[in-house]
């Protein structure tokens, strides 16, 4: 019996190790779809909208002055810089002004790669998150599968037990 033990221990090591790569891979998987679920969910900016939100960083003062201009002011700085943008707002419906003020507030510290760092880094973040939970429960497979064999080993020792225990009460005649 003690032969076998090793032998039953090297297939418990060897499903361990599958487990875990498996945990692995459906990790990665899941992790792909999630950024390209995000990625076409949320394309990265038209060409022309990063070169706005580039020259909302460049001007960031003049823009940021201009947005907070009373109407006649703001016209009258419009035609004074003679940039399409400051042109563009003035003529501008409430709706569209509301967007370009929120497009303006949060383009002041843009750069044209951000959204492929975010991309990058959203890829990392599920990647620990879904592999943090993978080993989780791999973990606790193993210690489910650890308790209940040692149970059955308790079993089987207190069976012996009682079954030495037995023999002498019933003496061979």
């Amino acid at each position: 019996m003690e032969e076998i033990e090793p032998i039953t221990q090297e297939i418990e090591d060897q499903k361990e190790k599958w487990i875990s790569r498996i945990s692995l891979w459906v990790s990665i998987v899941l992790t792909t779809l999630v950024v390209f679920w995000y990625y076409n969910n949320n394309p990265p900016d038209s060409p022309a909208v990063v070169k706005m939100r580039v020259f909302f960083k460049e001007n960031n003062r003049d823009v940021m002055k201009f947005i907070d201009l009373p109407r006649n002011e703001m016209i009258a700085f419009a035609y004074k810089k003679k940039h399409p943008f400051y042109v563009n707002f003035v003529k501008a419906n409430e709706v569209k002004k509301a967007e370009l003020r929120a497009l303006i507030h949060i383009s002041t510290d843009y750069t044209p790669n951000q959204y492929w760092f975010n991309l990058f880094f959203a890829w990392v973040i599920f990647f620990t998150l879904f592999w943090f939970i993978g080993l989780m429960a791999e973990a606790c497979i193993i210690l489910m599968r650890r308790n209940s064999e040692a149970r059955i080993k308790q079993y089987k020792l207190e069976k012996e037990k009682s079954e030495k225990e037995k023999k002498p009460l019933n003496p061979p005649v």
